[in-house]
């Protein structure tokens, strides 16, 4: 259950700025595309795609970070016996302060260096097209 509540909420940042960044799509490259009479799948992978990666990258960031907050408060919940989560909440409830601030460091660094990653993907991926959107 925790991980299907986890699937469903990351993956809506994931579809819209997708669908976000197909529509913004430069009218010219779609005319381009029409005019080379480029099939459905090459308009796809050749026009859309690059357009809308950016975008996309953009909301699989928002989505990692609404992944790792969810993740760590399906953990909180009673009937869970182990996770950050609930280390966070065992530590805190026995007022080990030491293990509380170990397990926000924790995820602090878990975010920094997933992100960081996704960020290098990125970068690999694109390039120098990157545009701020």
């Amino acid at each position: 259950m925790q991980l299907t509540s986890i699937v469903v909420s990351a993956v809506w940042p994931v579809l819209i700025n997708t669908a976000e960044g197909v529509r913004n799509t430069d009218p010219l490259r779609l005319e381009v595309a029409a005019v080379l009479r480029l099939t459905a799948p090459e308009r796809l992978w050749l026009v859309l795609l690059p357009s809308a990666l950016p975008r996309i990258f953009a909301g699989l960031r928002l989505s990692l970070s609404l992944s790792l907050i969810l993740m760590v408060f399906s953990e909180l919940l009673p009937g869970t016996a182990n996770g950050i989560g609930f280390t966070l909440t065992d530590a805190q409830s026995r007022s080990d302060l030491l293990t509380v601030w170990a397990t926000l460091v924790l995820l602090g660094v878990l975010g920094h260096v997933l992100n960081t990653g996704l960020l290098a993907v990125e970068k690999r991926l694109l390039g120098g097209r990157r545009r701020q959107a």
